[in-house]
């Protein structure tokens, strides 16, 4: 019996997603290069951090790019799955990215409370504004397939982090302007980087899930065990094993006790289709029936 779940992937393809890397990229790019002219121009220390924060993300892009790419060459005789398991270590290598990039804005915020220095708000609330636009409009180019790949999310999650750090500098701009209070710069930088290390968590867990091959987050496997013992035939279902095969193709082996063997085919497809529902696009299963004695049964 299947049963209805909400993992429909989004109907995108891979030509779609090659073009939102390559947006994304430029747009970054272009704005990189705004708040370097300007934060030298304006003396604005929050800009050139801010600048560097975001080439640092560029290169997270860059490697999640890289890292889909991957994904598309073919399995040969040494790597039997191909390159698809790059996409989770990349996943991870971004993330960590992200947790260099909080340590960076943290550092920098505790410099500018300690030693504020005079800033242009005005200039610093323009750029700024300009970032959070450009950054978030790049970050609804992944959107689609964010929750279905963990590669894809990196990269989202990195624009989404570029366009709130953009935000606090408005903040700061702002109360620069009117207040003429320089350290609320860096305040403003340390409640950033607090945002980010929380909004990014699950994405370093889900990555380091992924590359010790445990059960992906997404995945209940009491749930799947419970639907598969639905499927008429099916008697006990053990030994079961779930990992990610790559940021957006799940796999399970498993043991299967069955009746008999007259309804294999059937039972087989049923037991295929139900799999596909929670999102496990490979599956080997192995058959057993009661004259055999399985040593993993308690597994």
């Amino acid at each position: 019996m299947a049963h209805s779940h909400n993992h429909t992937i989004p109907a995108i393809t891979a030509n779609e997603i090659n073009r939102s890397f390559l947006i994304g990229i430029a747009l970054n790019v272009v704005y990189v290069l705004i708040e370097l002219f300007y934060g030298w121009k304006g003396d604005s220390t929050a800009l050139l951090s801010d600048a560097v924060h975001n080439i640092g993300d560029i290169s997270g892009l860059l490697l999640a790019f890289a890292a889909f790419r991957f994904q598309k060459i073919k399995a040969g005789k040494i790597f039997t799955y191909g390159f698809k398991k790059g996409s989770v270590l990349a996943s991870f290598i971004n993330s960590l990215l992200l947790a260099f990039a909080i340590g960076a804005i943290a550092w920098e915020g505790v410099q500018h409370i300690i030693h504020p220095s005079p800033v242009n708000g005005t200039l610093v609330m323009i750029v700024a504004a300009i970032g959070i636009v450009i950054n978030f409009t790049s970050a609804l180019l992944f959107k689609k397939r964010e929750k279905d790949d963990l590669n894809i999310k990196a990269a989202y999650w990195h624009l989404m982090a570029d366009a709130l750090v953009s935000l606090g500098v408005v903040v700061a701009g702002l109360l620069i302007r009117f207040t003429g209070w320089y350290f609320m710069d860096g305040i403003a930088a340390l409640l950033v980087a607090v945002v980010i290390l929380f909004s990014t968590w699950s994405l370093f867990k889900d990555s380091i899930i992924s590359i010790l091959d445990g059960v992906p987050s997404s995945i209940n496997s009491d749930e799947i065990k419970e639907h598969l013992l639905e499927i008429a035939g099916v008697k006990d279902v053990h030994h079961i094993h779930i990992w990610s095969m790559s940021t957006s193709e799940n796999a399970i082996t498993c043991h299967i006790l069955i009746q008999n063997t007259t309804d294999l085919v059937s039972i087989k497809q049923q037991l295929k289709k139900e799999l596909a529902e929670h999102n496990i696009s490979h599956s080997t299963l192995e058959f057993e029936t009661d004259e055999e004695k399985c040593a993993d049964i308690n597994f």
